[in-house]
């Protein structure tokens, strides 16, 4: 026994040493820590030392105000201080322009970049963020200092207008060279923004108007290569305002505002730059740029090139644009349905359908005037929902849903009645209905809100034909038989909507008979009106009681 006890006294003396020697291992390693900790604060400024706080909280609240002031002294001031370097070797060009004569004048300009760009090459390796800045300003300095050879200058350095063109583009080239080398998408950017710049300097159609296009292609190769997709909206959104100004005579250089250029090349350049942004669906993401930039490049190009084309239209085609937007359709047709089979988004393809047929419309619009265009474009929603029955587009069917219902109750508003008018909306509406509910999981509808809609437009469609279609003394008997319409399409469909449709058409007759027809009809016409919808009424009462009563015994049985 004593054996026993002697050997756990010593298991339990080797446990303690070992729990005494790990123990003197971690205090070493905090102490070596601490140490570190101490050497990092005293490397760094006087000013970034935080004192000794109560709390870690303090201690943070401390770092963070070190940090804060970091960002301003290393990132501000080099904004601030690029910014007022630039100016101030702008202002240094012209100020040498008063006392040397202008290539002297332009030389001390081009000497002063020489020496920032070299200052900043000197701190490309200890302050990156300033070098940076300093090569921005550098590229702007060469720019401005190029472009006042020519332009905005009493006496021009370089008297030929071609001359410095293609200089100005040499700089920009060389700036979008660096900016790929340097993988630097805002040197880029202000590359491709002084592109467009130099195009509205040019003030020459054959000029002006390819260099445009030359950047919007420019920006969807560096969208391609890099994902660069910032630099690609903006560059979209400012092609498109280029063009507006070039339409408004360029009044940058001066030019009378209004007073339009009229040269066919602006409607081509306009189809180029569609184009152009057109192939962005096409290229793979391959993780370089988010989904959502699809759908934002497809909107904000079709914005931008729809209020431009209406530009173009109102100031050249006003009375000659069929033509342009058959073609605008028929093209947008053709892409949709490549983008049908060459991508598997939804949206992008169905865009470019409705599109189309937006297109479409403004050119039946062209082609027949109102109100005889309306008849057209009511049949035109047949065909749209065919489309989306095709594409399988939830999309295309509501907006066409919209367009049909928003077109119908502005004619029903604002025009006077035409018959072959009113009964193209009847058509459409009833066939469009039959053809959702037909293939409604084609299309992925989920809710019956679309075809309600269709069914609800062709009741006070169908009302307001007969109406307007027959003489007034038949106009409870016809909105009788649309009644019986609605009653024998819902046996034959089995449907009870139309059964509904039928009951409601039923009550509209009998409120019109009562206090409109009952003052104004004669004797013999009100009879028959009285007794013939008296009949349906009371026949159809029998017939669906009789039914009911059957399917109750059905299931008793």
């Amino acid at each position: 026994m004593s054996q026993e006890n002697q050997d756990q006294s010593t298991g339990i003396s080797e446990l303690l040493a070992k729990v005494n020697l790990l123990e003197q291992r971690i205090i070493r390693i905090e102490g070596q820590y601490e140490v570190a900790i101490q050497g990092m604060v005293s490397a760094q400024p006087a000013r970034y030392q935080p004192e000794l706080a109560d709390s870690e909280e303090e201690q943070e609240v401390l770092v963070d105000k070190g940090l804060i002031e970091s960002n301003i002294f290393e990132y501000g001031l080099a904004w601030f201080g690029s910014l007022v370097l630039l100016f101030g070797i702008a202002f240094l060009s012209n100020f040498a322009r008063n006392y040397l004569n202008g290539p002297l004048a332009s030389m001390v300009g081009y000497g002063a970049v020489a020496g920032v760009f070299f200052l900043g090459w000197h701190l490309r390796n200890t302050h990156t963020h300033l070098s940076f800045m300093l090569n921005l300003s550098a590229h702007l300095l060469v720019y401005y200092i190029t472009l006042r050879l020519f332009f905005f200058i009493g006496q021009p350095v370089i008297p030929t207008k071609g001359i410095v063109v293609f200089l100005l583009f040499a700089v920009v080239c060389v700036q979008c060279y660096f900016a790929i080398r340097q993988n630097a998408e805002l040197l880029a950017a202000i590359s491709l923004i002084l592109s467009l710049a130099t195009a509205l300097f040019a003030d020459t159609t054959f000029v002006s108007l390819p260099l445009i296009a030359i950047t919007a292609g420019t920006s969807v190769v560096l969208f391609i290569r890099f994902g660069w997709w910032r630099l690609m909206l903006v560059t979209m959104i400012l092609v498109y305002v280029s063009q507006s100004i070039w339409l408004l005579n360029n009044p940058i250089m001066g030019n009378t505002v209004g007073a339009f250029l009229t040269h066919p090349f602006n409607l081509v350049s306009l189809f180029v730059y569609g184009t152009i942004y057109s192939i962005v669906p096409m290229i793979k993401q391959d993780g370089k740029f988010p989904n959502s930039i699809y759908p934002a490049t497809i909107l904000i190009s079709g914005m931008s090139f729809s209020l431009v084309m209406l530009f173009v239209v109102l100031a050249y085609y006003e009375n000659n644009y069929v033509w342009i937007f058959t073609m605008i359709s028929f093209l947008c047709l053709c892409y949709s349905i490549f983008l049908k089979y060459r991508t598997n988004r939804i949206f992008d393809p169905a865009f470019y359908a409705i599109y189309s047929f937006m297109a479409l419309s403004v050119a039946v619009y062209g082609y027949s005037k109102l109100p005889d265009a309306i008849w057209l474009l009511s049949l035109q929603s047949l065909l749209v929902v065919s489309w989306a029955l095709w594409f399988r587009s939830k999309i295309i069917v509501v907006m066409n849903t919209i367009l049909f219902i928003g077109i119908m109750a502005f004619y029903m508003a604002f025009y006077p009645p035409v018959d072959k008018v009113n009964f193209a909306f009847v058509i459409a509406a009833f066939i469009s209905a039959r053809i959702i509910n037909w293939k409604k999981e084609r299309l992925t509808l989920k809710t019956e809100m679309i075809r309600n809609t269709y069914l609800i437009a062709l009741f006070f469609a169908m009302l307001f034909a007969l109406y307007h279609v027959v003489p007034k003394q038949y106009v409870t008997l016809s909105w009788t038989c649309a009644a019986v319409f609605y009653f024998i399409m819902s046996l034959l469909l089995k449907l009870i909507k139309y059964r509904w449709m039928a009951i409601a058409t039923v009550l509209f007759t009998g409120f019109y008979l009562f206090f409109v027809d009952f003052s104004n009809l004669e004797t013999g016409y009100r009879v028959l009106a009285f007794l013939f919808l008296a009949v349906i009424s009371l026949g159809a009462s029998l017939y669906f009681t009789k039914k009911v009563r059957k399917k109750i015994h059905t299931v008793t049985d």
